[in-house]
């Protein structure tokens, strides 16, 4: 597969794309910024000497830290203070007393988007600022048992923190206390963010770096979830879709950050497979169905009649199983009765899919390809199924009544070329700022790539926080949002801030995302209006797809595993007399094992697409078809008798085809119907063209002649006469018939002489009853 080369080599680090040269950069501006930070520091509690580095005591910290709340979230030129609260939990095997917990921050500021990048991926216990010791700033917490969690508060007067240049700031937790160890200057835990500094004045004209008044920001909120289906096309795993749907779940928290209460749009980006899994699961997990179409507006009764464009048996000859709109739930069969946890899982699935088609009604819903296609490795090994998944995502927004665009938008922000040229020309495509050489400078956060508009998101606010604090904590992605934002806006540029959520977060109070966005000096906007805007034309040249990305994307073993589930599908479909969903439901099927999340799994998700293709094959196996082991023909043709049996719990439509080494053909075969269960006999005539003994294979196939797998062999033994035979064979029968007339003539005649030969010899003799011709007087 040919890709444009970038420019430079690049290599990607978390949240940025660095050139050959920018590393050194990033480097030294890192290693400033430390040793600004140290410069000016003293250990809490007046230990003497700055420590650039205080290494912790142990690969874990004994006292876990936690920031919930930062209050207000950025910091500007007045005299506000800034209030932290959170927890520390003590996650030790001992007791801790007299933990004393401080904040801290950094003096100097990061000024650019690299610095900050390196600055968010350095180790957990790296020192980076100071404490702030002025008496009635600090909070502390007597004892902590073993899994104890205890909240804290700090309130900081703005005076005490000392920094008043812009930029972005450390800003953290220290918690000291007391075990078996005794205290020292370490720290037995911490917490980490950022704090941006943005001006309420701008500077004066010609002092400082150009500003603008505001900057603009919008959030993407990812419905993504690998479906894994079981081999009859059931939802599988379905303990693990029960605890995500419920409360405390991750399907569930994301939706809080729907009706959260902020005035923040959002913009969702819904995998359209997940509603539908979940849709499944609320009519009790179905497994796929072989009952006819409820929406088909006939049922053929006879035999029916062919068409050019329409095979017999009521299946749609068009490759594309998405001709026409259908339900993404199978159909359930008639009296199923759910079990007590199966309506538990039911009812939790529905009310998640109520509460999910009330809170995107009104809001931006971005589309993503059926089952979260893996695009780069459909364009580079099958491209129908991007355009298969495309249009099914419309049809199963339609059936759920949700107003959707379709989009493109990786999970790792990083997409080829060729699925970017490939892309429907309505569909909106998110890559991050990690798929080109260099960002590209975009005033919109807008290019127009490969004839596509293509907007730019950051993968810096998507990277989030520093450790140890986890990456993508609410209020580490809104901090580190925020600092993006801010230094932009320092910079002077316009570029909106993009931040697409990772794919798998959660949270179980979104809340604290968004609380703090409210600065005057950010404007929340959706993505749909960034998408209106005019973009900057950029080559596709300068996109940095690499070798480890195309070696990330699902292989050719993955697209082999959905093409002969397809067609598996496709026979299955056409075996049934009546029209069916069959190949829409295998459809839906084969594109859920394409899913990028599989990226990771793969080979088990080939396994599970070839156990569903095995599946189908059992089912088509059921046709059978049984004759007697060998046959002998008394001319050069005769009939042979077969039993053709349906094991399907649905009518069926076959053939019956032969295969033999050329000494013979099968005569009279018609199509045949078989009810749900039924077994039929035929007698098709087999004629020989030539004497000896044959092998026959009676095999069953569709209307089309596609083998289904029923079959059975035949020894077949031609003995073939001439009329000289026939003729030889009539005069020995005659020859027969004449010796035994003669027979019975002598054997009369015979009779006679006996009866004279035995008369009493004193009585007189009777009339002789014969005459003997040829004798004298």
């Amino acid at each position: 597969m040919q890709h444009p080369s970038p420019s430079l080599p690049a290599r990607r680090t978390r949240g940025r794309t660095m050139t050959a040269r920018s590393p050194l950069l990033v480097a030294l501006a890192l290693v400033v910024a430390l040793l600004g930070l140290a410069g000016g520091t003293a250990h809490a509690a007046g230990q003497g000497k700055p420590r650039a580095h205080a290494p912790a005591r142990a690969d874990v910290d004994p006292l876990r830290v936690h920031i919930d709340s930062i209050s207000p979230s950025t910091l500007s030129d007045d005299d506000r203070p800034i209030t932290i609260t959170g927890t520390v939990t003590n996650q030790s095997d001992e007791p801790w007393t007299e933990i004393n917990l401080y904040a801290f921050r950094s003096l100097a500021p990061l000024v650019d988007a690299s610095t900050l990048a390196a600055s968010a991926t350095i180790e957990d216990d790296a020192f980076v600022g100071e404490r702030v010791i002025t008496p009635g700033t600090e909070d502390t917490v007597a004892e902590l048992e073993p899994d104890q969690t205890q909240d804290f508060s700090l309130t900081v007067p703005r005076s005490e923190l000392t920094i008043s240049e812009p930029g972005v700031y450390w800003l953290g937790v220290h918690a000291s206390g007391i075990s078996s160890l005794p205290r020292d200057d370490f720290m037995d835990g911490r917490a980490r963010t950022f704090i941006p500094l943005v001006p309420a004045s701008k500077p004066a004209k010609g002092v400082g770096p150009a500003t603008v008044d505001s900057v603009e920001s919008a959030i993407v909120v990812p419905i993504r979830q690998t479906v894994w289906l079981t081999p009859d096309g059931r939802v599988d795993k379905v303990g693990r879709w029960a605890r995500s749907l419920g409360v405390g779940g991750r399907l569930h928290s994301l939706l809080s950050a729907g009706d959260s209460g902020s005035e923040v749009p959002l913009t969702w980006l819904v995998d359209p497979a997940v509603p539908a899994a979940v849709a499944r699961l609320a009519a009790g997990n179905p497994a796929r169905s072989l009952a006819p179409d409820p929406a088909a507006t006939e049922t053929p009764t006879e035999s029916p009649t062919e068409q050019p464009d329409t095979p017999e048996g009521g299946a749609p000859a068009d490759p594309d199983p998405y001709a026409t709109a259908s339900d993404p739930v199978p159909q359930v069969v008639p009296g199923t009765t759910l079990t007590e946890s199966q309506q538990q899982v039911a009812a939790v699935a529905q009310a998640w899919l109520d509460r999910f088609k009330q809170l995107t009604a009104d809001q931006t819903v971005l589309s993503l390809p059926f089952g979260d296609l893996d695009v780069s490795a459909a364009a580079a090994h099958g491209s129908t199924y991007y355009q298969q998944a495309v249009r099914r995502s419309s049809q199963v927004m339609d059936y759920l009544g949700v107003r959707s665009t379709p989009a493109i938008a990786p999970r790792d922000g990083i997409l080829s070329p060729a699925a970017i040229e490939a892309a429907t020309p309505d569909s909106t495509i998110l890559v991050a700022d990690t798929s080109f050489a260099e960002p590209p400078d975009a005033p919109q956060s807008l290019v127009r790539l490969l004839d596509h508009k293509v907007i730019v998101t950051s993968s810096g606010a998507a990277a989030g926080g520093p450790g140890p604090t986890a990456a993508a904590d609410p209020l580490a992605l809104r901090q580190r949002l925020l600092s993006e934002a801010a230094l932009r806006l320092q910079s002077g540029s316009t570029a909106p801030v993009v931040m697409m959520l990772p794919a798998d977060w959660q949270s179980a109070d979104s809340s604290r995302l968004f609380d703090g966005l409210d600065v005057p000096w950010l404007r929340p906007v959706e993505v749909a209006d960034l998408a209106l805007r005019s973009a900057v034309s950029v080559s596709g040249n300068d996109l940095a797809y690499l070798d480890e990305d195309e070696q990330a994307e699902l292989g050719i073993a993955s697209f082999s595993a959905a093409d002969r589930l397809t067609a598996r599908g496709t026979l299955l479909s056409r075996l049934l007399s009546q029209q069916n969903l069959v190949r829409q439901q295998v459809a839906d099927e084969s594109l859920m094992g394409l899913s990028v999340g599989h990226r990771a799994n793969r080979e088990d998700a080939v396994e599970s697409t070839a156990a569903a293709s095995d599946f189908i094959t059992d089912q088509l196996d059921s046709v059978t078809i049984d004759a007697p082991d060998a046959v002998t023909l008394s001319s050069e043709s005769g009939p042979l008798g077969a039993d053709i049996v349906n094991g399907l719990d649905q009518p069926v439509t076959v053939r019956i085809a032969a295969r033999s080494d050329g000494g013979l053909r099968l005569e009279d075969l018609e199509e045949i119907q078989l009810n749900a269960g039924a077994r039929t006999r035929i007698l098709p005539t087999v004629r020989a063209t030539e004497p000896g003994i044959h092998q026959l294979e009676l095999l069953v196939t569709d209307l089309e002649g596609a083998p289904l797998g029923g079959s059975t062999a035949v020894q077949i033994r031609a003995a073939q006469v001439s009329g000289i035979i026939w003729l030889l064979i009539a005069g020995g029968a005659l020859l027969l018939f004449g010796t035994i007339a003669v027979r019975l003539v002598r054997r009369i005649r015979g009779r006679g002489g006996d009866e004279e030969a035995t008369t009493d010899p004193g009585e007189p003799a009777d009339e002789p009853t014969t005459t003997h011709v040829g004798t004298d007087a």
